[in-house]
């Protein structure tokens, strides 16, 4: 069963939250400072000393938005996709909606309100509605887990195929 609140619709405001909720989980001992408009986002404490935490969906953001590594100890990011010049943790509790496998997807889907998500591997924006989704019936239901497990078999193999 899919946890809602470790899925990550698309945005980086839904980190911040989530790291504002279970920092301790981290291994951080208490904010210091939040800081929503300059780099860094965070000032934590651990052990006793500040540190300076960015945060990014994907540690490459890091060097895409220019940041200056000099302002930052360590970047907080859900997939560690680029080697930094800073120490990179990749948080192992959060995902992103479209790296659920098809079973956890539906169940998402399911729980989650009204929002729009995010696909930042493809760009597209998809408007989610629950309703829509509380209104299948169960065969509906399992028909669409099966459908999606297809479509995530054929582009596994797919991505072999081209390599």
């Amino acid at each position: 069963m899919v946890n809602v609140e470790n899925t990550i619709c698309g945005y980086e405001q839904e980190i911040v939250a989530w790291i504002r909720k279970y920092y301790k989980k981290l291994g951080y001992d208490k904010i210091i400072e939040e800081n929503k408009k300059k780099v860094p986002d965070f000032v934590m404490q651990r052990d006793g000393k500040n540190v300076r935490v960015e945060i990014e969906m994907y540690s490459s953001s890091f060097l895409k938005h220019k940041h200056n590594p000099e302002e930052v100890d360590e970047v907080l990011c859900i997939v560690n996709d680029a080697k930094l010049f800073v120490k990179t943790i990749e948080i192992k509790e959060l995902k992103f909606w479209y790296q659920l496998d098809s079973d956890d997807r539906v169940d998402f889907f399911l729980k989650c309100p009204d929002t729009l998500l995010v696909n930042h591997r493809t760009g597209e924006q998809i408007h989610h509605f629950q309703d829509d989704w509380l209104k299948l019936s169960e065969e509906e239901v399992n028909e669409t887990k099966e459908n999606l497990k297809k479509d995530e078999w054929w582009w596994k193999n797919f991505k072999k195929l081209g390599s």
